[in-house]
């Protein structure tokens, strides 16, 4: 489970949903504040249920101001990324890409592809134009040797 903070429910979410989600047996609760922790009582913080009890899930903090906790659930790292959630790969340390990167990446495949099919049947015409010069070379040369004495 993830919450992600507002104004009007943020308090609501670190206490009373959690006790609610606890009982519900709701095994890892996140909880995601992009300002910092003004909503949430952190910018970033997550539990494990154990024995029907959160237990908090330990958030290290970077020098560089990156907070990240690790979620078993999702075999993921949750990380607070200048104010914005991103998820990462444990061993890589890579970020997953977010919608809009997904979406890059897949418009730059989509024009790589493209560029490639263009220079396929730039370079198939090229062939053909070859192939059709040399028959008509063969041929004026099967003329011209006709021609001769």
């Amino acid at each position: 489970m993830l919450e992600v903070a507002s104004e009007t429910t943020g308090e609501a979410d670190y206490t009373t949903k959690r006790d609610a989600y606890a009982n519900l047996d709701v095994q890892e609760y996140w909880r995601f504040d992009h300002t910092g922790g003004r909503y949430h009582d952190a910018p970033l913080a997550g539990d494990n249920l154990v024995n029907g009890r959160y237990e908090p899930i330990p958030i290290t903090r970077e020098p560089d101001g990156l907070l990240w906790g690790y979620s078993a659930a999702l075999n993921l790292e949750l990380c607070w990324v200048q104010r914005t959630l991103r998820f990462r790969d444990p061993v890589t340390k890579q970020f997953l890409p977010t919608i809009a990167e997904e979406r890059a990446q897949r418009q730059t495949a989509e024009a790589q592809r493209q560029a490639a099919e263009d220079q396929r049947e730039a370079a198939e015409a090229q062939r053909e134009a070859a192939e059709a010069r040399n028959r008509e070379l063969e041929a004026e040369i099967r003329r011209l040797r006709g021609q001769q004495p």
